[in-house]
């Protein structure tokens, strides 16, 4: 991919797209919560072809048409998710922190053997890319939910305060 193709999809991303990183209640979990990550660039449905070059040009994601008249180019996956941000982050302008720090999250999550307070910091991660993602206020497992989950299963030790002492 040229560094124009580079720069061009970052432009998009910047303007039309989106980028997740969420939680999901999934049995069987160490934590509770499996972490999924997606990038997805939006058009017009009249561009669906040109978003299909796109995915070519990528090599991952898949395209397809919403009931909204719009399509979306959806790429996720731990690996595939990386590659793209790697390629685009230097021409990302709006949404660099958002790429830094979804980048940061899957430099834990891709280890598969993270410990609870790696754990939890993906889920900060999470919150922060999400309030600045358009949606992000009809969140359901947001750090603090996920945190109450985890110590309501004794995952996560409770914190009552400072301790004292006594003389």
């Amino acid at each position: 991919m040229t560094s124009n193709q580079r720069a061009y999809l970052a432009g998009l991303l910047d303007g039309d797209g989106s980028i997740m990183l969420q939680l999901k209640p999934r049995e069987g979990m160490r934590y509770l919560f499996r972490v999924k990550t997606a990038v997805v660039l939006y058009q017009d449905s009249r561009y669906m072809e040109t978003l299909k070059k796109f995915r070519t040009l990528i090599g991952a994601g898949y395209v397809y048409r919403r009931n909204d008249h719009m399509s979306e180019l959806r790429i996720e996956g731990f690996t595939q998710v990386k590659r793209f941000l790697q390629l685009i982050q230097p021409y990302v302008q709006f949404k660099h922190n958002q790429v830094t720090l979804l980048l940061a999250a899957l430099n834990i999550a891709q280890r598969k053997k993270y410990t609870i307070d790696e754990f939890l910091e993906i889920c900060k991660m999470a919150d922060a890319i999400a309030t600045t993602n358009y949606r992000s206020s009809q969140r359901k497992y947001t750090a603090a939910y996920v945190r109450q989950i985890l110590e309501d299963h004794n995952l996560v030790p409770v914190t009552t305060g400072s301790p004292t002492v006594s003389e």
